[in-house]
């Protein structure tokens, strides 16, 4: 249902939302908070749990809206940059560690920490794809040297580097803005590049190498609206309640920290309440279209950030694309390897990774690096949830 998802709320916080870089939409958070609402609820059929994630949605949407009228934004002024930093870091962490199974070609089980997935991945690494390492690892060396050749500086400090002074240095020269443009569109090159490459793996015989399809079957036929609740238990209701008020919380806390972070960077200010009651126009949205709750997403506004954004226009033309894909794209983008798109996410997710700022923070403040520590430290080893709530505690 995460594709559900990925349109009509994207629309809707275009219309209605104020951080510019931000893409709303599933994330691996509300995944995992949305099944772990569904199993304490007690729905196992795949149907039921569908139709209770739509309805979980609705709660979510309901209440953000009601949040958003009583003025609830303040409580972003509790939560200061420090936490911010940290809480993006920690997640920037997990996330890249969430892709590199993609990388290395293994199956992983879903946990619910962590360090529960690293541990995983270490005790996989004998069970590598060879092919698909070569391919993610490709990739995503090419993404990583295109980024930082282009933030390398300017012409001087690239004469005295060892490594840039053996490329393109001056920005009025014909190959510097050959390879300026080939980074800036490295994105969509990387999945170009690694659909020919999953093309050239399967022509040749290489199994193993999974690709979009392998996730499940889907069509633009199976897109469909639906009555949240309908064919749900009354008494699944009140049980989703509690549920439905921690994911509107934790997901507007979650926007905040992904989008202030580039709010900040790009000196604008944005309006807390008002993302309140964009994100749930756009849970309700999610939730007629029979999805789950959705925030604004840590690695996509990344990834958005990253190719420049600096309005919602970008959010909508990337809700154009998704429904471009699905009318259209879908036989050509089942056949894309994850190996070729995990490596855009890791990539977003490392750019927003700063350690630098918590030795910062240590010559300034004891106590604020402290809280840094504390919420990066526990945002890692329970879940970036509770992570937010000791950051947001001391202030």
């Amino acid at each position: 249902v995460g594709l559900y998802a990925s349109f009509v709320p994207l629309v809707m916080y275009s219309l209605f939302g104020t951080i510019r870089q931000v893409q709303a939409g599933p994330t691996a958070l509300m995944s995992l908070l949305t099944g772990s609402a569904l199993d304490s609820a007690g729905l196992e059929d795949p149907m039921d749990r569908m139709k209770g994630a739509a309805l979980l949605a609705a709660i979510t949407g309901l209440l953000s809206v009601l949040l958003g009228v009583v003025r609830f934004g303040f409580i972003v002024d509790f939560m200061s940059h420090s936490v911010m930093t940290a809480f993006c870091s920690a997640a920037g962490i997990t996330i890249a560690t969430s892709q590199v199974k993609h990388l290395l070609g293994v199956q992983l089980e879903r946990h619910h920490y962590w360090w529960q997935t690293f541990g995983d991945l270490v005790a996989h690494i004998p069970d590598t794809h060879g092919p698909t390492v070569a391919m993610g690892g490709t990739l995503l060396g090419t993404l990583l040297f295109l980024k930082y050749w282009k933030s390398a500086g300017n012409a001087e400090k690239r004469a005295k580097s060892l490594i840039w002074r053996c490329f393109p240095r001056k920005r009025e020269g014909i190959p510097f803005r050959l390879l300026k443009t080939v980074a800036d569109l490295s994105s969509l090159l990387c999945v170009i590049i690694g659909w020919m490459w999953g093309l050239v793996y399967r022509e040749t015989g290489v199994d193993g190498v999974v690709e979009v399809r392998d996730s499940g079957e889907i069509d633009a036929a199976s897109l469909s609206f639906l009555m949240p609740g309908d064919g749900v238990a009354s008494s699944t209701l009140g049980k989703l309640m509690v549920p439905g008020v921690i994911i509107a919380v934790v997901g507007f806390l979650e926007t905040v920290a992904v989008g202030g972070k580039f709010a900040m960077a790009a000196r604008y200010e944005y309006e807390p309440n008002q993302e309140l009651l964009a994100l749930g126009i756009a849970n309700l949205a999610s939730a007629i279209m029979s999805g789950y709750p959705v925030t604004g997403s840590f690695s996509r506004t990344a990834v958005n950030a990253m190719f420049g954004a600096s309005s919602l226009v970008a959010c909508l033309v990337s809700s154009m694309i998704v429904l471009l894909a699905i009318l259209v794209l879908l036989p050509v983008v089942k056949y894309l390897p994850l190996a070729s798109l995990a490596p855009i996410i890791i990539q977003g997710a490392i750019g927003v990774v700063s350690f630098k700022e918590f030795f910062q923070a240590f010559r300034a403040s004891r106590r604020e690096c402290a809280v840094m520590v504390a919420t990066f430290v526990v945002s890692l080893g329970l879940t970036v949830k509770e992570g937010l709530g000791v950051g947001v505690g001391p202030f």
